[in-house]
């Protein structure tokens, strides 16, 4: 039954997609070149996305945008490391620029990242905040071990985590002395290994409502005074994370979007009653 519920979504998806562009495509490329046309055109033209995003939607009105010049000072100078920004489900180069300014005004000594992936926006980090520790962590780079640890847990883009190459961006580089790659599921990772005072958090895991919430958790956990709090893909595509967000705004915490970007963020101290909620609760 679901192989029939799944061949009739298709045809519908290329009906509505089938148009001359996709005819010429076919007639110069072939079939295989024909399908990828029809796939490019519903992407491009998206018919469903108002009813299929608008929990997103709704969602992000509720988080206040700023501009990042109201956050931090922009940097005289910042070094990018442009490699791999192009993969599917890279940062993109202007996220990376806010959570670079953000970083290097917070000053911290140490840094966390939740989603390693190619290791661009650690890299990036890196390069940047000498001096600072990062830690990053990821799934298992043996996709057999990945596949194990997340089975039956509510997870996303499983074609990113089949296609990663877990921190190529500075494997083998001088950046690596700076950056600790950790292994492991996020949720039930044990962060007692790392001993830094951890003052840049960046959450760019699993973008479900349940894995945005406990890794968010997790950081306020570990903080141990004012921190700098970061989540990526807050946008309407990901209502998991615009959820979470909108859920500590409501309980006080003044978590802004960043204009331009799909960044979220919050400086808060540890000791901040609305943050001690959610690790008390």
């Amino acid at each position: 039954m679901s192989e029939r519920k799944d061949f009739v979504s298709k045809a519908g998806k290329y009906i509505l997609a089938f148009n001359l562009g996709t005819v010429v495509r076919t007639l110069c490329g072939g079939l295989k070149e024909g399908k990828k046309g029809l796939e490019d055109t519903y992407r491009a033209v998206a018919p469903f996305s108002p009813i299929q995003y608008r929990k997103g939607s709704k969602l992000l009105a509720r988080i206040p945008e700023v501009a990042l010049e109201s956050l931090a000072p922009v940097p005289g100078r910042i070094t990018l490391d442009l490699r791999y920004t192009s993969i599917d489900g890279a940062t993109p180069i202007r996220d990376v620029l806010a959570i670079l300014a953000l970083a290097i005004a917070q000053k911290p000594t140490a840094a966390l990242e939740f989603g390693t992936y190619f290791g661009t926006t650690t890299a990036n980090l890196a390069l940047n905040l000498p001096g600072t520790h990062i830690h990053t962590i990821d799934l298992p780079e043996d996709l057999t071990e990945a596949t194990a640890v997340i089975k039956d847990q509510p997870t996303d883009d499983q074609h990113l985590i089949e296609g990663r190459q877990l921190g190529k961006a500075f494997r083998n580089s001088p950046l690596a002395a700076g950056i600790t790659q950790h292994q492991g599921d996020t949720a039930t990772y044990d962060y007692s290994v790392i001993h830094d005072n951890v003052t840049v958090f960046l959450v760019d895991g699993s973008h479900t409502y349940e894995y945005a919430k406990s890794d968010t958790l997790h950081c306020f956990k570990m903080a141990r005074g004012e921190a700098l709090y970061l989540w990526h893909d807050c946008d309407r595509f990901h209502p998991g994370v615009t959820q979470w967000l909108v859920e500590m705004i409501d309980a006080g915490l003044p978590v802004v979007r960043i204009q331009g970007t799909s960044l979220a963020c919050v400086t808060a101290d540890s000791a901040n009653p609305s943050l001690r909620k959610f690790i008390t609760n």
